[in-house]
């Protein structure tokens, strides 16, 4: 029995023991479950963390990369091939300018008018309105009486001249042998005077060429190269002496007529700017010459300016707006205006070059524009700048790809 008693005991002491340690068994693992929780909620915020740094990273980035696009780096021959000037600002003299109606009228200087120089009929024309021509070139064939007794007159002459020299000065007298050679001249003269050209003259006289020759015809060619302006008169017509036939304009250049009050005449200067104001652009002319008089009607000084048409976009008869330059003013700074271009808020740019060769917008405000110029604020003077190719800068700077052969 004691031994039994013993044995129970015994079972006790090893069950409260188990127990025991299950219990603290318990609390260890509940102490790490949390202590787990705790490491693994420390790393979802550092991780967290990590995401919100790695983001603020990403957007100075971004932020770097526009900044960086706001420069443009294009070589020297790219720029060329661009048509991108670079010039440095300095202050320049424009001075005031006054703004008139004007007119285009043909360059007087270099043109010429073609008539005959006695009653003739047309009896061919070779050129039309608005052809261009060379000199020399055929422009109607005419028929005069006068011209027919003259060239007779001619062969007689010729002829006479030609039989005093075959018998020699040993047989004609001098007298008779100068008389000859005076009669000959003067018939040559008189057809000269007639407007026939050398070679037609020699023609009269040729035994070759007279049979071809329609006798008292006779064709008036073009004296200068140009454009035909004028040509009113029809095949067949009797055409007096002085009538205009052609006239041919040289329109290369052309004058632009505008009208000023007395003062404002008086403050332009000979040889002074202007610009031609027109529907397709504006052009630097040069004034050429002012009236000395006054005009009886309008009370105003005639000045005219030279302009150059060799892309013929002035016209004879075309009212323009002439821009005149008066007298010298302050020195400003000032770009052409095609350097100047509105940005993506409406704000004027230029594009300046820094020390590195970069280009890079720079916001300026506009004062005036004095013909093709226009005078700027917010830049200084020493600035190196680009006076052309602003456009293709732009959108080279809003597509943000620069590649034009520099990479």
């Amino acid at each position: 029995m004691t031994q039994n008693l013993i044995a129970g005991l015994t079972g006790l002491v090893l069950i409260a023991s188990l127990a025991g340690y299950a219990l603290i068994g318990g609390e260890h693992t509940e102490s790490g479950g949390a202590d787990s929780h705790a490491h693994s909620d420390e790393a979802d915020h550092a991780d967290e963390s990590d995401h919100a740094d790695g983001q603020a990273a990403n957007l100075d980035a971004h932020a770097g990369e526009d900044e960086d696009e706001q420069e443009l780096i294009l070589t020297a021959e790219s720029l060329s091939t661009a048509g991108v000037r670079i010039e440095v600002l300095a202050p320049v003299v424009l001075g005031d300018s006054i703004t008139v109606p004007a007119e285009i009228k043909s360059n007087a200087y270099n043109s010429s008018i073609v008539t005959p120089r006695m009653a003739a009929i047309v009896v061919k024309r070779h050129k039309r309105l608005s052809e261009t021509v060379e000199t020399g070139d055929p422009l109607v064939t005419l028929f005069s009486r006068d011209v027919a007794d003259a060239e007779g007159d001619l062969l007689v002459a010729d002829r006479e001249l030609r039989r005093v020299r075959r018998l020699g000065r040993e047989v004609v007298s001098e007298r008779r042998y100068l008389e000859a050679q005076v009669a000959r001249q003067q018939a040559e003269a008189q057809l000269l005077s007639y407007g026939l050209g050398q070679d037609a003259v020699d023609a009269i006289t040729s035994s070759k060429e007279r049979e071809s020759h329609a006798h008292g015809e006779f064709t008036l060619l073009a004296g200068q190269s140009g454009v035909i302006i004028s040509d009113d008169f029809r095949d067949g017509e009797l055409i007096e002496p002085g009538q205009l036939l052609f006239e041919i304009v040289d329109l290369d250049s052309v004058w632009v007529i505008a009208r000023l009050d007395i003062d404002d005449a008086s403050a332009v200067p000979i040889g002074g700017r202007a610009w031609v104001q027109y529907g397709g652009g504006t052009q630097e002319a040069e004034i050429e010459q002012i009236r000395s008089t006054v005009d009886e009607e309008t009370r105003t000084v005639d000045v005219r300016i030279l302009a150059s048409n060799v892309a013929r976009k002035l016209r004879p008869g075309q009212f323009v707006q002439a821009e005149i330059e008066r007298g010298d003013g302050e020195p400003v700074l000032a770009v052409p205006s095609d350097a100047l271009v509105r940005s993506a808020d409406g704000d004027w740019i230029i594009f300046e070059q820094d020390d590195d060769g970069g280009l890079k917008p720079a916001e300026v405000e506009r004062e005036r524009v004095i013909g093709e110029w226009t005078v700027i604020e917010g830049i200084q003077a020493g600035t190196s700048v680009a006076v052309s190719g602003a456009f293709f800068l732009q959108s080279e700077l809003a597509k943000g790809g620069f590649d034009i052969h520099n990479h």
